[in-house]
């Protein structure tokens, strides 16, 4: 019977960690299909950007502040900002996006290109939208 009960529990935890990653790979990958649509023209297909026009999103470090960042996609932003110790002063428009694909777009961006961050979800998105972010200028 134990024997039993822990092959029991071992399937669980497999199937809830291989569901996991699947939503994981999921969004990550829708996340590319958004990128690819409003984000590559301007960021560059690896993520680099253009010098002097656009930042680069490799290895940024500034993906952390998902309040900004969701504030960002949507509202888009405008004044001077520094990336990689480069500065910008350049204008980007918001993208009308759903939560999920703010969530997914941003979610590839930053475990995209040598970045690593935790996922972002749809419902996080939603209360972003309603959060006030020193220093940030909407576009």
């Amino acid at each position: 019977m134990k024997k039993i009960f822990f092959s029991l529990f071992i399937i669980t935890i497999a199937i809830i960690s291989q569901s996991f990653y699947q939503g994981t790979n999921a969004s990550i990958q829708n996340g590319k299909n958004v990128y690819d649509t409003y984000c590559i023209s301007c960021h560059m297909e690896n993520g680099n950007g253009l010098e002097s026009a656009f930042p680069s999103l490799v290895k940024t470090g500034n993906l952390g502040d998902k309040n900004r960042l969701v504030k960002i996609v949507t509202k888009g932003i405008r004044g001077s900002i520094v990336v990689k110790g480069a500065k910008y002063n350049a204008e980007m428009a918001g993208f009308d996006l759903s939560d999920k694909e703010v969530a997914d777009v941003l979610n590839f961006i930053r475990n995209s290109w040598g970045n690593k961050a935790p996922l972002i979800q749809a419902s996080e998105v939603a209360a972003a939208k309603k959060a006030e972010v020193k220093g940030y200028q909407a576009y």
